[in-house]
């Protein structure tokens, strides 16, 4: 299989089953209209309905275990991407309008806080409806919690990075990054919780999607740069975060230099820093970064899991290499 191959299975999942069961677990109306609008249009990697389908099935786990894990997951996600929407100023999200210009500000956050606390309420009762026990549903939900802080913590983490960028490292980027990317990250460690009863399978699980959570962000950041230019091009240097390619491109910069780059981010001189950012080979650095990650995802054993997730493991890691166009900017 490739891994175009899989992400349609995942689209299939998605309009298949996730949508119908969030459609008859939550009232499409004007409170969650929003939240619909996008998880109908957005047309995205849905591997956060898949995963779980296709993990549940492998361990002969009846689906119904594994749907509240993939609606949960798609719909904080999708608001996520809402509520990044409106801090970031942005129009447009994947060439739809952005859902607080369609619906306005107020009415979409609100949205996005009533679905979201729906969706933990589901979560809890279908778990324990469909038989997952008692202690291993309070994991879930404290991992799925703490996963929500965690993201949320990233935006101020965004925000706060922007006082002074040039005292930003690595350790600090990394901790950003996997808070950002705890919607798919910790899905699968959840999803294995509930399907293994082995502490060392899952601990391996935790590490191998958090090598690929970096990865994943990685290979977004160079989207922005050469893919979204049409709608959100350059969003990230527009609202001044720091990210991995710029830092790349200011950590063996003097005092002085550094100050140009900054100069030019807050005058919005973005011809200055891609001359800049090409000079310095950033896309290709941030391409063999993400391969660094992968790499070290690969490394970890997945032994005792069975073959066909193993396989789409794997394939998962290494479609982080697959771009749609040249990464060139």
């Amino acid at each position: 299989m490739l891994y175009k191959d899989l992400e349609i299975v995942y689209t299939e999942i998605f309009y298949d089953k996730v949508l119908p069961y969030l459609k008859r677990k939550i009232v499409e109306d004007y409170y969650s209209e929003p939240v619909f609008y996008l998880l109908k249009n957005l047309k995205i990697n849905r591997f956060r309905s898949g995963l779980p389908i296709l993990i549940g099935k492998a361990y002969g786990v009846d689906e119904s275990l594994m749907l509240p894990l993939s609606a949960f997951c798609e719909v904080t996600f999708t608001t996520a991407m809402a509520q990044d929407d409106f801090y970031d100023n942005d129009d447009r999200r994947e060439g739809i309008e952005a859902a607080h210009k369609r619906f306005g500000v107020e009415r979409t956050l609100l949205s996005c806080d009533y679905v979201n606390c729906k969706m933990t309420q589901i979560l809890q009762e279908d778990l324990l409806k469909n038989g997952a026990p008692l202690d291993k549903v309070s994991e879930v939900l404290s991992i799925m919690n703490l996963g929500l802080s965690q993201a949320y913590k990233s935006v101020l983490m965004e925000y706060f990075s922007k006082t002074n960028l040039s005292e930003m490292n690595e350790n600090l980027l990394k901790q950003i990054y996997l808070n950002k990317t705890v919607h798919g990250r910790i899905l699968l460690e959840c999803v294995f919780i509930l399907v293994e009863e082995k502490t060392e399978i899952i601990d391996s699980i935790r590490k191998y999607s958090e090598f690929l959570a970096i990865a994943g962000q990685l290979k977004n950041d160079i989207y922005d740069y050469v893919k979204h230019q049409k709608y959100r091009g350059f969003s990230d240097l527009k609202q001044g975060h720091i990210t991995w390619p710029l830092y790349i491109l200011i950590r063996d910069l003097t005092e002085e230099q550094k100050m140009i780059v900054f100069n030019d981010l807050s005058n919005q001189r973005y011809d200055n820093l891609i001359k800049a950012l090409k000079e310095a080979g950033v896309i290709q650095k941030t391409i063999d970064l993400m391969g660094f990650f992968i790499s070290e995802a690969k490394k970890i054993s997945l032994e005792g899991i069975p073959k066909e997730i193993k396989e789409i493991l794997v394939l998962w890691a290494d479609g982080n290499k697959d771009f749609s166009k040249e990464p060139k900017l």
